[in-house]
């Protein structure tokens, strides 16, 4: 996801009057990695294929121990 991306997603959910969120991200320099077209290409592919839901289920157990 690009930054202009990001910041569109946030601003419909604070449209949608969403107050609070979690929110993580890596960049590119993270993994040794020159932020280019390669880079946005991988970001993409990950965004798409990476299964996402052990780190929802992980978040899920953690808020449900506070």
């Amino acid at each position: 996801m690009t930054i202009d991306e990001a910041i569109e997603r946030l601003k419909e959910a604070k449209e949608e009057d969403v107050k609070n969120i979690i929110l993580a991200f890596w960049d590119a320099e993270m993994f040794q990695s020159e932020d280019d077209v390669e880079w946005g290409e991988k970001v993409d592919d990950l965004e798409m294929n990476f299964d996402w839901s052990n780190t929802h289920s992980e978040l899920q157990t953690y808020l449900e121990t506070l």
